[in-house]
């Protein structure tokens, strides 16, 4: 296949091309969750630290489908880099029919399991706090099954090269979830003041918006009879397999994050709360990094797919570059004004403040400390399972995770008696030592020989393109039935 860019295969500009609307989705949802933590942070240090501990909580249960979902990346970019347009499209379709299926698990269950996780894991909250985070995460489980359609829909576009569209949804949907959640959480024009509870309400009503305003824009042109709707089994298998190394490793690795979340829980809400604000903190420097690698995962995988993979490496080594140089001045920002950057999260009338502030400042040194590593683990994590080599990675991720971070985070606060930042401290031997191993298992080139396209039975002809139809020209001002006709 030709690639939508005249840019050289494999460059930098080739790489940001298709990154950068990525980016742009990310910053946006990072900025809406940063705007709806401090909407949070008005009702008080517990709500804060509550909403923290559900937040996490949420993200864990919901860290296998979303990884299984993600693990139709490498499915669609390939086939689409093989010219096998249709497959492609059906890969898709069948990751959605998966993420519908996740959605309704989820809204069954919701009540039952947010107190039963909120009751494991937040023995230390206070009565009020431990209401807050049950009534947040049992929200946001119902309206789960949106977010998990929305993320199937947008990563089929990011596969076939047309990130721009997700971007176009998530700038509509994102400062959306901000309104609400402003309206419910106070009680402005009418509504009642729903607490926390309106800040996980106002996310799931934006995330069905945005689901509908993407499966418009992900439509095919062209209709067929049964194709590529109709289910099959076969692909589905291949979905499943592809997607269950994915889940396994983001559950487990999620399930670390929450396990160290839980200690953290121990050192009491403060705490909790200065974790949560680092967190959202670190997502403006990880977010987009992630937007980069992602942007050179789909380009890994069409390379892959059209049997290139000196081009897939060159992919490889933009991403890597360019990740490498954000995030090591995303960590100057963190270093030199890591206080300044955790205030605007706390309350000045706070009892705690002035503790919370200087913990504060010492977990920002931290993370100033383990940018770089974490430019190395996300470039090549995203580069070994866009060539298919999703086993190995999922191995590795979690041994980094049970092996290193979780003893050293419990050594840390049971052992030592050590407070949240050096919790923060102890995460930069798993960092480090993480990106090294997938930068070995890279050099290695056993990626070369794991791609994931394989010859089918010949289906019913069918006339598919994965393209919206006129309207969308605003958002991608050229269609991509004329782009394609343009050489690399």
């Amino acid at each position: 296949m030709t690639h939508p860019t005249t840019y050289a295969p494999g460059s930098p500009r080739q790489v940001l091309h298709l990154a950068w609307p990525i980016g742009v989705s990310m910053i946006s949802f990072t900025l809406k969750g940063f705007i709806d933590m401090l909407l949070v942070g008005r009702l008080g240090i517990e709500a804060l630290g509550a909403v923290g501990l559900a937040s996490v909580m949420a993200w864990t249960l919901m860290s296998f489908p979303l990884g299984m979902l993600r693990g139709q990346r490498p499915l669609v970019s390939q086939y689409f880099g093989a010219g096998d347009r249709i497959a492609a499209y059906s890969y898709g379709i069948h990751a959605f029919y998966l993420a519908v299926a996740w959605g309704l698990l989820s809204l069954l269950l919701a009540g039952p399991v947010a107190v039963l996780v909120i009751d494991l894991t937040g023995s230390k909250l206070t009565a009020d706090a431990r209401g807050f985070a049950v009534a947040y995460l049992e929200t946001r489980l119902v309206w789960a099954g949106a977010w998990l359609m929305n993320v199937s829909v947008a990563e089929y576009l990011r596969a076939t090269s047309r990130p721009r569209y997700g971007m176009a949804a998530d700038l509509l949907a994102h400062p959306t979830n901000v309104a609400l959640s402003w309206i419910l959480i106070f009680g402005l024009f009418g509504m009642p003041a729903l607490g926390v509870q309106g800040a996980a309400l106002g996310t799931g009503l934006a995330d069905l918006l945005a689901l509908c305003l993407m499966i418009w824009l992900a439509r095919p042109r062209k209709a067929t009879e049964g194709e590529p709707w109709a289910y099959r089994w076969r692909r589905m298998k291949k979905v499943l397999a592809t997607g269950i190394t994915g889940g396994v490793q983001f559950v487990l690795e999620s399930g670390a994050f929450a396990l160290i979340t839980a200690m953290i829980g121990l050192l009491g809400t403060t705490a909790l709360a200065v974790h949560q604000a680092a967190i959202q903190l670190v997502h403006l420097s990880i977010m987009p990094a992630i937007a980069i690698a992602d942007g050179g995962a789909t380009l890994i995988g069409q390379y892959i797919g059209e049997k290139k993979p000196d081009y897939a490496e060159r992919s490889l080594h933009s991403a890597l570059r360019i990740c490498a140089i954000f995030m090591a001045c995303m960590g100057v920002v963190y270093f030199f004004f890591g206080e300044e950057l955790v205030s605007v999260f706390l309350k000045k009338d706070e009892v705690d403040y002035e503790a919370a502030l200087a913990l504060g400042g010492k977990v920002m040194l931290a993370a100033a400390l383990w940018q770089l590593g974490d430019s190395y683990q996300v470039a090549f994590r995203f580069g070994l399972r866009a060539a298919g080599d999703h086993h190995w990675v999922m191995y590795t991720g979690i041994l980094c995770s049970w092996v290193l971070s979780v003893p050293l985070a419990w050594a840390v606060v049971h052992i030592f008696d050590g407070n949240l930042a050096h919790v923060w401290f102890s995460w930069t031997a798993e960092i480090f030592l993480g990106g090294a191993i997938f930068w070995w298992r890279w050099k290695s080139g056993a990626w070369r020989n794991k791609r994931l396209v394989e010859d089918e039975p010949a289906e019913a002809p069918a006339e598919v393109l994965a393209e919206p139809i006129a309207p969308l020209a605003m958002v991608e001002p050229r269609p991509l039935a004329n782009e394609e006709e343009r050489q690399p």
